[in-house]
């Protein structure tokens, strides 16, 4: 574990008052010579509730080389909490290498009094709010809830015709145009996924369509040489073996986000496609995500005419970083 952060609080004790409110004061330096992009959370210890505290302003910040800066923490227990003493700390860790840079901040007491007064009726309104949040949340599962769809084969369709056999449906389309001598032009000839096959509502469907042919430039026939009598004729020259991979989509995905490798067609023997390393997250709670992250990945489109990913790994955390990069055969989004 390394200490790039150092954390101090400004007192060891947060004074809350008759309404259960608080809030207390720490410093968060970073100790390093390099800037560090860090992210902030607030760690209740032993019986202390989370839900009682929460950090103002982001939970991830820009931190300067040798610099400072002050983290507010507000306490807000409510009236019906057992009295009693608890405790608290913030900690401090680097979004880019978490498991090893971060920093566990002082512990700070939080004294809880006993309530005074009448005793009050019985708040009936909770249990109406909380079966309207069962209620919410079992509509909401049943509305955002992913359904497969069936693609439709379109391979053979006009452009046009084929846009409209998507219209209704909750997919999107991408168009490469390509040109192929055995095919009209504005014609499908190849997509992905096949038609017939399922894929999630918002997942993209690539078409790839004939493009105008281009006639070679006319050459003058080239002069034939003479034969010398009894010479055996030249042997042709072999011909190259060449094959095509179509656009191929590698996704990976999980409760909440999406990234997808879009492979273009491509005609083989071609170099591999290289994406560089990244990640893609949101925003769940202010001291969680859901992140998709991945090493640099290769693609190489084989002599059997399908993409294949030679090496790179994929996976799925909770650390809240986004680096998707700029690379054109990179997709992402939110489910």
């Amino acid at each position: 574990m390394n200490r790039v952060f150092t954390i101090t609080a400004a007192s060891e004790r947060v004074p809350v008052g008759g309404d259960g409110r608080g809030e207390t004061t720490f410093t968060v330096t970073n100790s390093s010579a390099r800037p560090l992009r860090g992210q902030l959370r607030v760690r209740p210890l032993g019986s202390t509730k989370g839900e009682w505290l929460s950090i103002v302003g982001e939970t991830e910040r820009p931190f300067s080389p040798n610099a400072a800066q002050q983290v507010v923490v507000k306490v807000a227990t409510p009236s019906g909490a057992p009295a009693g003493k608890y405790q608290f700390r913030l900690d401090a860790v680097s979004v880019i290498n978490p498991d090893d840079d971060f920093t566990e901040g002082p512990a700070v007491d939080l004294e809880v009094k006993a309530a005074e007064g009448p005793k009050k009726a019985f708040p009936w309104w909770i249990v109406a709010a909380a079966g309207g949040a069962v209620i919410l949340i079992v509509t909401l599962t049943w509305l955002l809830w992913p359904r497969s769809i069936e693609v439709p084969d379109v391979v053979g369709l006009d452009i046009e015709e084929a846009k409209k056999k998507f219209e209704d449906l909750n997919l999107k389309i991408e168009i490469t145009r390509q040109p192929n001598a055995s095919v009209v032009r504005d014609r499908v000839f190849g997509q992905d996924p096949k038609g017939s096959s399922k894929a999630e509502a918002g997942a993209t469907v690539m078409l790839l369509v004939a493009a105008q042919k281009t006639e070679p430039a006319s050459q003058p026939a080239p002069t034939p040489m003479p034969i010398a009598a009894n010479a055996a004729p030249p042997t042709p020259a072999p011909t190259p073996w060449v094959w095509t991979c179509g656009p191929k989509v590698f996704r990976v995905e999980n409760q909440n986000v999406w990234v997808e490798f879009r492979l273009p067609q491509s005609s083989g023997p071609a170099p591999p496609v290289k994406v560089p390393a990244g990640a893609y997250s949101k925003s769940l709670t202010p001291a969680a995500c859901s992140r998709i992250w991945w090493d640099e990945n290769t693609f190489s489109c084989v002599s059997r005419g399908a993409w294949e990913r030679l090496q790179g790994n994929t996976g799925a955390d909770t650390f809240c970083g986004s680096a998707p990069g700029t690379s054109p055969y990179v997709a992402t989004g939110n489910k």
